[in-house]
């Protein structure tokens, strides 16, 4: 059969017959595969943490009917550090979870992609600077890198500078930030006289009324984190601001992926139960 050597990273996966493992893998040569990892599911073996997921591997690869089969494989990265914090680790499980869902769109340049993911799963593991923050970085970078990234700096429709005090609302549908005179037009367009022959004009105009309150901290958090200004983010926005700005984008990333992602939902659970033991003491 034919083979060829790939650089992957584990992204996802599941169970195949009583001992093999399908596993989704980002390639710099291809994008996404599913490839066979044979007797992955066995204790002790070598493939068992090679097919564990955020694995960096080397990997051969024959071809094979359904699915590439894997037939020699080197780790290159594992990011032990991410596994011993349950917060790190699941921002970095969302990472690959952002990955399966968008890999159709970063095939035009699948190096630049693992590349950057490589990277930015290093700054989460090795860096003390917010996973919140990391994670606001990645998602607009990724939606950067798929040419769908939200309009921040300029009103999605008016195209009126953004700043303090014209802030409105962040609509997921319009791509991005409707300034306060563009919201109060489309509210207004609301409770007007119904015309036959503006109907396009009237949705259009709806749409203005639609989407979430920004603040201006919960925006400043978001442009700072788009800039890279991941640290001076940290330091300014209080963690409720950041929950905030977080859920935003986050709402916005699932509009454009046509789906819920669920990678944070343990660490959500997990802090409620804090909370609840926290009250329960207190």
């Amino acid at each position: 059969m034919p083979s060829y050597m790939v650089t992957a990273i584990n992204v996802g996966s599941f169970n195949l017959g009583e001992a093999d493992r399908v596993l989704s893998i980002f390639t710099a040569e291809r994008g996404l595969i599913k490839a066979i990892a044979k007797g992955a599911r066995k204790p002790g073996t070598k493939m068992a943490g090679r097919s564990d997921i955020l694995c960096v591997n080397e990997l051969l690869l024959s071809k094979g009917r359904t699915f590439e089969i894997i037939t020699q494989a080197q780790t290159v990265d594992s990011f032990p550090k991410l596994r011993t914090d349950l917060s790190r680790l699941s921002y970095g499980l969302f990472y690959a979870e952002l990955t399966n869902a968008f890999s159709q769109g970063l095939e035009d340049d699948p190096k630049a992609y693992l590349d950057f993911l490589m990277n930015a799963l290093q700054q989460l593991s090795n860096s003390e600077l917010s996973p919140i923050h990391l994670s606001l970085n990645f998602q607009l970078k990724l939606l950067e890198f798929l040419g769908v990234k939200p309009e921040l700096t300029f009103c999605i429709y008016c195209r009126e500078v953004l700043h303090d005090y014209n802030l409105s609302k962040f609509n997921v549908e319009l791509g991005g930030i409707v300034c306060t005179a563009c919201f109060q037009q489309g509210r207004q367009s609301q409770v007007s006289e119904h015309h036959p022959d503006h109907d396009e004009l009237e949705h259009e105009h709806g749409m203005l009324s639609r989407g979430v309150h920004i603040t201006p901290l919960v925006w400043k958090t978001i442009i700072l984190a788009d800039a890279g200004s991941v640290a001076e983010s940290s330091n300014k926005a209080p963690v409720v601001v950041s929950e905030q700005a977080q859920r935003l984008i986050q709402a916005y990333v699932e509009h454009k992926a046509g789906k819920r992602l669920k990678s944070l939902d343990l660490l959500g659970k997990f802090k409620d139960l804090n909370n609840s033991k926290q009250s329960a003491e207190s």
